[in-house]
Formats: structure tokens, C-alpha cells, sequence
């Protein structure tokens, strides 16, 4: 969808769809809550925080949905997102609650449950994880030839789940999970279907990833811009994952992971992003926030090894003269606090070197130029180089220069 498109006005499928959306993942997020509260076993204050977390996440893709519906009706996108939120509301409800079911309700009731929510998962993740960013952000492929693989793997993937909801057996290795609708006497020659479902899925991210690389090199300025928003938020949902790893390897007590915040802010930034980049609102340079939340990061992490390597070494100088006492601490403190700014200044020109050149750039020629000034005194060259200089750093619409005429030429 090009920017010279005229809206068109939200029909009665719309509106359905919107209402529908939202109210299915509310209330199914509502229900797996009652649930939970009511019937589990584990902190009420650990069940609410995951329950937040997993609700704001359905709901807020269905909201971004039936947003991107509204402004854009048709937008694959936002039909995409609005099928996400109430999927993974079952999903959750599936995943949070398969041991708390257990002894409330029938056991064949237990048993479709866990089947569907096992044979939707994958559905689930594509969903979000691949067709999206496949689709980002026009709504379509990136051009005809992206039709033959996308294709190929919506044929393979649809027969290998069906094929793989009605094979008889365990449905995965290490659990007696069943499905209820298996067929006896199913052909062992289509296993190899099923078990190829994780490679498609799999080839469905590195085709998606190709399409925003492709998009990116041939996209205009607000194609890119589009790109990077949805970019930015999947860094941040990687930094968290990253985090959650290294913390789980190195933590040696079994309380909260912080890095699982950084994933999940990063998990409800995406929808937001793509709301943000498919209907343009707000879609300003995000150029400076990148290059900003990089910076601190390693500032931060600089000055937490800083800190504690300055802790260590006061204490091993200050143990024998004065024992065990803060001193260490607050000297620790006062050499982090003087080194902040001269390594944030330091470390922010690197990093705007890589990530916010054009504010590099600007910086750079307005340094030029003052240099210029002080031996430059021909009026009429620095006028056009002070409209040429506010042009490329600030880029108005017009410039113009007006020089005060002296006393002596009136």
C-alpha cells in the first residue's frame, strides 16, 4: 500500500472481525485467569505476573489488529495479527493450564485440549514469527518470485499437520499424549512429513528474514523506516533471550530471570511496533533511539565491571588498615560516577558512527564549518555555506539567509 492510497472506510466484515478479535482474546485470557487463581498451586503473585504478561501479549495483537484494520481494511497484516491474539490466548491456555485442568474436567475434554493445543503451536509461532515479517509491512510478498517458496511451504506445512493430527500414537516423544480423532491403520510412509515440520518452519524464518533484507536494500525511506521499527523491537526481544540464557547458566538460586522482562517488553514492543510502521503513525527516525539504547548498554556494562573490579581492588587495599567497611564501595562509587560521562561521550561518537550516521555526519560538518568561520570572512561565501550546512544537517523545507546590511554601505 503506497502512500498516495486513499483510505477506504471500515465495512460491517471489518468492524465484525475487530469485535470478534478482541473479545475472543479477552475473554479466553479472562477464563485461563479464573482458572489459575482459582485452582493452582503456585504463588498467586507468580500466576498473576504471567498471566499479565501472556494477556496484555494476546490482547495487544489484537488491538494492533483491529487498529491496522480500521485505518487500512483488508491489510493482510492487520487480519494477521487480529487471528494471532485469540490463537495465542488458546495457546496460553493451553500451555498455563494443562496440569491444573487435569482433575476439573472430563478426560477426553483434557485430552482434545492438549491435542489442539500441541498441533496449534506450531501454526501459533509461524503466525507471528514468520508469515508477518514474510508479509512486512506492505501486506503482500516482496514480488512474484516469492510465491513458488511461500507456496511450497503453506502446501507442506497444512500436510504435514494434518497428516500428523490424525496419526495414532504419542503425538510427541516422552509424554502419552494421543490425538482423538487418530486414524488406525495410518500409512507409516507420511512420518517423514511430520517430522519435517520443524525444518519448514524453520525455512519459513530464513525466508522471512530474506524478504526484510530484500525489502530493505530496494525500499524507499519509509519502507526502511518501516523495517527498522519492527527490527528494533525484535533486537530487543533477542538481547532478552540472550540475557535469559547467560543468566540461567551462571545464576546459582532458582528466583526470577530479569533478563525475561527485557524478552517479554520486547515480545509487547512488537506489536506495537508493526502497528506504529504499518499505518505510519508516528513513524519517525529511529535512528537516535537505537544508537542511544546501544550506547547506555555498553556504558552500563563497562561501568558494572568497573565497578566491581574497583570494589575488589579497594577492599584488598583498604582490608588490612581498615577491615571490612563501605569505603570501598562509596570510592567505587565516586570513580564510576567520574568516568560516566567522558565513556558515554566516547563510546555514543562510536556507536552514532554505526547506527545514526546521519546525526554523525551533521556533528561532523558543523564542526567544518566552525572551523571555516574564523578565517573565512567573504560574506557572500558564507552565506551559501550556512544555507548549505542548515540544508544537509537539518534538512528544512527553505532556507534562507538574511545578512544585515552595515551602517557604511547604507
Amino acid at each position: 500500500m503506497t502512500g498516495l492510497e486513499v483510505s477506504r472506510r471500515p465495512g460491517v466484515l471489518s468492524i465484525a472481525m475487530i469485535v470478534a478479535s478482541i473479545v475472543a482474546s479477552a475473554a479466553v485470557s479472562l477464563a485461563m485467569d479464573v482458572v489459575l487463581l482459582r485452582y493452582s498451586t503456585a504463588p498467586p503473585l507468580e500466576i498473576l505476573v504471567g498471566a499479565a504478561l501472556f494477556n496484555g501479549t494476546c490482547v495487544l495483537q489484537s488491538l494492533v489488529g483491529g487498529i491496522i484494520e480500521w485505518r487500512r481494511p483488508g491489510h493482510t497484516i492487520g487480519r494477521l495479527l487480529m487471528l494471532s491474539g485469540p490463537l495465542y490466548a488458546l495457546l496460553a491456555t493451553a500451555w498455563l493450564t494443562a496440569d491444573t485442568l487435569e482433575p476439573l474436567v472430563d478426560p477426553q475434554v483434557y485430552r482434545v485440549v492438549n491435542w489442539a493445543g500441541a498441533l496449534l503451536s506450531y501454526p501459533g509461532v509461524a503466525l507471528v514469527a514468520g508469515w508477518v515479517p514474510l508479509l512486512f509491512p506492505t501486506g503482500s510478498l516482496p514480488g512474484p518470485r516469492w510465491k513458488i517458496p511461500a507456496a511450497i511451504l503453506v502446501v507442506l506445512s497444512g500436510f504435514g499437520l494434518g497428516v500428523w493430527a490424525v496419526r495414532p500414537g504419542p503425538m510427541t516423544s516422552g509424554n502419552d499424549l494421543v490425538s482423538p480423532i487418530a486414524i488406525d491403520g495410518w500409512p507409516r510412509f507420511l512420518q517423514p512429513f511430520v517430522d519435517a515440520i520443524p525444518l519448514e518452519l524453520l525455512a519459513l524464518f530464513v525466508l522471512a528474514v530474506a524478504a526484510l533484507i530484500a525489502r530493505y536494500r530496494r525500499g524507499d525511506r519509509i519502507e526502511r523506516l518501516q523495517i527498522r521499527w519492527l527490527a528494533a523491537a525484535v533486537a530487543v526481544c533477542g538481547v532478552g533471550f540472550v540475557g535469559v540464557a547467560i543468566e540461567q547458566a551462571v545464576r546459582t538460586d532458582d528466583g526470577p530471570l530479569v533478563s525475561a522482562l527485557v524478552a517479554y517488553a520486547g515480545i509487547l514492543a512488537m506489536p506495537i511496533a508493526i502497528g506504529i510502521a504499518v499505518t505510519r503513525h508516528r513513524l519517525y527516525e529511529i535512528d537516535r533511539l537505537i544508537s542511544r539504547t546501544i550506547g547506555y548498554a555498553i556504558v552500563t556494562g563497562v561501568l558494572a565491571v568497573v565497578f566491581v573490579g574497583a570494589v575488589l581492588v579497594f577492599q584488598a587495599v583498604l582490608a588490612p588498615a581498615f577491615g571490612e567497611n563501605p569505603v570501598s564501595v562509596a570510592a567505587s562509587t565516586l570513580v564510576v560516577a567520574a568516568l560516566f560521562q567522558p565513556l558515554r561521550r566516547r563510546v555514543q561518537l562510536v556507536v552514532d558512527r554505526r547506527f545514526n550516521r546521519s546525526r554523525y555526519d551533521a556533528e561532523r560538518t558543523v564542526a567544518a564549518f566552525s572551523a571555516r568561520l574564523r578565517d573565512d570572512i567573504d560574506l557572500e561565501s558564507l552565506r551559501i555555506e550556512v544555507g548549505g550546512v542548515v540544508a544537509l544537517t537539518v534538512a528544512p523545507t527553505t532556507v534562507s539567509v538574511w545578512l544585515r546590511q552595515s551602517k557604511a554601505q547604507t
